[in-house]
């Protein structure tokens, strides 16, 4: 009786820490959304909490730790998502099945969108002094490489060596993607105008990019 006593007592008592960890959680979500990373300390947290900055030092090393803890979902999800999008443009297929996949990806970007639209605002335009800070912009640089691999293997197939283009023009394609997908978060828009924004943007980046490589082809270097 009393090891089971005893079991009993340490799960209360999980199920207890469990639920300070999630009201701390809870509160520095609210705080963090309404003044973004630099504007909230870990005293204004407790507060809202109702418990002592010792209660959170408990749970969370520091305000960065518990900034990272609470996106630390959405940020697992966007990695899940970078890896489809890089299969996605390194496979090879139809453009039937190419554009039915693309589909695909952008309900399902919509739907992350809509489930995680206020933690994702926080982390993309609201987490400088945080070390979450440059997470869009290594989201640039990683798309920036993707891009830019796309673009030397259709290179490739044309039966052509290295491709020289500038890192800038592929830094600034990167970025354009990226104020796209914050444009859809910020703003809110419906469905129907998601699809057609991404079904318009597909052409225009498929096109520009078709275009780098003939004037490429044309000793074109106006790029």
């Amino acid at each position: 009786m009393n090891s089971e006593h005893c079991l009993l007592g340490k799960i209360k008592m999980q199920i207890l820490k469990d639920d300070v960890k999630d009201e701390i959680l809870r509160q520095a979500r609210r705080e963090f959304r309404e003044k973004g990373y630099r504007g909230v300390n870990l005293r204004e947290i407790a507060r809202a909490a109702g418990m002592t900055v010792g209660n959170i030092y408990r749970y969370f090393g520091s305000k960065d730790e518990l900034f990272r803890e609470l996106l630390a979902p959405i940020i697992g999800n966007i990695e899940m998502m970078k890896l489809g999008l890089k299969q996605h443009e390194t496979t090879e297929m139809d453009r039937q099945t190419e554009k039915a996949e693309h589909e695909q990806m952008v309900m399902a970007v919509y739907g992350f969108i809509q489930k995680y639209r206020e933690d994702l605002k926080l982390l993309l335009t609201r987490s400088g002094g945080s070390s979450l800070e440059n997470y869009q912009k290594d989201l640039i640089r990683w798309y920036g490489g993707l891009y830019r691999h796309s673009l030397e293997a259709s290179w490739q197939q044309m039966g052509k060596g290295e491709l020289q283009i500038s890192e800038i023009t592929v830094n600034l394609v990167a970025r354009s993607v990226a104020d796209s997908i914050i444009e859809c978060i910020m703003k809110g828009y419906s469905v129907e105008e998601v699809k057609k924004i991404a079904e318009e943007l597909f052409s225009f980046y498929g096109g520009g990019s078709k275009a780098i490589l003939l004037s490429k082809l044309k000793g074109d270097v106006m790029i």
